[in-house]
């Protein structure tokens, strides 16, 4: 299993409007391929900070995704939330 991490530092007044957007995105959307689940955390420490931690059945199924128009038109969508993209952290989930 592939695990994708990417954290995100959200302008400030825009917390809500972040969490909403992958929400809503989550209930019009179909699932997408390979999409097992995940998870969306606040940093209880650092003000505007979220972790989106998705988990894959492969990185390919991620990136087929990523080339989609939904993806793409949603991805411009959430950027006016957030201050920065902070980091993205790859893994292989060993079971």
């Amino acid at each position: 299993m592939y695990v994708h991490i990417v954290s995100f530092q959200v302008r400030k007044g825009e917390e809500i409007t972040f969490v909403e957007l992958q929400k809503f995105e989550e209930n019009i959307e179909a699932k997408p391929a390979g999409l097992d689940h995940y998870h969306i955390y606040k940093d209880r420490n650092n003000v505007g900070q979220y972790y989106l931690i998705e988990y894959w059945n492969t990185k390919e199924d991620r990136e087929n995704l990523e080339k989609t128009e939904g993806y793409k038109k949603f991805h411009e969508l959430r950027k006016l939330a957030l201050e920065t993209k902070c980091e993205t952290i790859e893994c292989d989930m060993e079971v």
